[in-house]
């Protein structure tokens, strides 16, 4: 049973109880949950059995995304899960790779329910990327470009600037076919975006990026800042303003 118990603008703290449930079942519901976690959300376990060697699967399957602890004895057992880039990222750029990684993989899983013509699934996952699309790319635009540059006219930072336009645009494409249930171009429109994510990402990560980690980590007491507000944004901090430049 799964029950979200907490949510506030920094918070989700979502429950999955498997107490009298097999491995075999109990597994891929917790799997099926980790790998969509983001910045300020939790999932707390509950269990009859020691959890461990569950928890430990798990993050196999995810290549070590979650960071766990889990405590109890007996047939009480509790854990907490979280994102592992959450608590253990380095600096800003660290947290955005991170980030970079749990969206391409979110809108895969977009495209995979599209195709399967689970049209409710993938809405339902549609939902939660495209605010963290609007998270991130705000995050980019108008805090972390317009202070550790790279070119806004010419070079990185205007490519970024130019393909975050396109992706945000091809994004809202996707959120209108949802609102209008025009489904029969769906899985063709997801396959576009998902393309364009993956090319962008990997553009950003290798020519940007590092211009920022330079630029950023001279300045320890503005990295430590820039690290804090990039996880409180990311987990829904700024979502006023967010919306406000990029509506839905």
């Amino acid at each position: 049973m799964t029950d979200v118990l907490e949510h506030s603008a920094l918070l989700t703290v979502t429950e999955i109880d498997i107490r009298g449930v097999p491995d075999s079942v109990a597994g891929p519901q917790l799997f099926t949950a980790a790998q969509t976690l983001g910045i300020g959300q939790r999932i707390r376990l509950r269990s009859d059995r020691d959890p461990r060697a569950l928890l430990k699967a798990t993050a196999f399957q995810l290549r070590d995304g979650i960071s766990w602890q889990a405590e109890g004895e007996d047939r009480d057992w509790t854990a907490e899960i979280r994102p592992r880039f959450e608590a253990e990222a380095r600096d800003v750029v660290d947290l955005l790779t991170w980030d970079h990684y749990r969206l391409d993989r979110q809108f895969a899983d977009v495209l995979a329910a599209a195709n399967a013509n689970r049209v409710e699934e993938a809405e339902k996952i549609f939902q939660d990327y495209w605010i963290g699309l609007r998270r991130h790319v705000h995050m980019e635009n108008h805090v972390l470009g317009p202070v550790l540059g790279g070119g806004s006219e010419q070079g990185p930072l205007a490519d970024m600037l130019y393909e975050h336009d396109s992706i945000i645009d091809q994004s809202r494409l996707v959120q209108e076919t949802f609102a209008e249930q025009d489904y029969a171009m769906l899985p063709a429109i997801c396959a576009v975006l998902s393309g364009s994510l993956a090319k962008h990402e990997n553009r950003e990560e290798n020519t940007l990026f590092p211009i920022w980690q330079a630029a950023d980590n001279s300045d320890r007491v503005r990295a430590r800042e820039f690290l804090a507000r990039t996880r409180e944004l990311l987990a829904g901090s700024e979502d006023e303003q967010v919306r406000r430049v990029f509506p839905d």
